[in-house]
């Protein structure tokens, strides 16, 4: 595995009195910080850390990260900066989610846009795969921004703010 597979989810900061490395984690990220045990610290491009977390703790509205493994302190010290990341597979139950909504019926403006057919990660969110049914197909990335509502009663998926999307896939809907 190289630096460039893994998936950065955020960057580690400064060090407290405790040993804590202040952790600023993208928003996607949070929910996961809980079950989290183990993760890689790029320093640079040829330097790459597999450690253990030891703890996680929130004060001040700040998040806090501990490492098991010494040398980072004096590691993170030498670089610029230390980013955070997973491997892809640390990633397969957020996308056990989206397997359950294969098949299901995308909407946008009350109007059947078509079926999600797959989807895939881009290193930054998941990307919805839709086919529109006219040969067309459209790429929307699965985030609360074009995420409306999820109805899993009727199987549909209602998106919001697509115009420019349909637009750049020289898509429009019709009547």
């Amino acid at each position: 595995m190289n630096s460039q597979d893994l998936i950065c989810i955020g960057r580690l900061g400064g060090l407290d009195s405790e040993g804590f490395f202040h952790l600023m984690v993208k928003p996607d990220y949070r929910e996961m910080l809980p079950e989290l045990r183990e993760v890689f610290l790029i320093f640079s491009s040829h330097r790459v850390f597999y450690v253990n977390v030891s703890s996680i703790k929130e004060a001040d509205k700040k998040l806090w990260i501990k490492f098991k493994e010494d040398g980072i302190k004096e590691e993170r010290n030498k670089h610029k900066e230390a980013l955070v990341a997973l491997a892809p597979d640390d990633l397969e139950e957020e996308s056990s989610e989206l397997d359950a909504y294969l098949g299901w019926k995308i909407y946008y403006q009350d109007r059947l846009l078509g079926t999600l057919v797959s989807y895939f990660h881009n290193n930054a969110q998941y990307v919805l795969e839709i086919d529109t049914g006219s040969g067309a197909e459209l790429l929307v990335p699965y985030v609360d921004h074009y995420l409306a509502e999820l109805q899993p009663e009727t199987e549909r998926i209602v998106l919001q703010n697509l115009d420019p999307l349909l637009e750049d896939a020289g898509l429009k809907l019709e009547d």
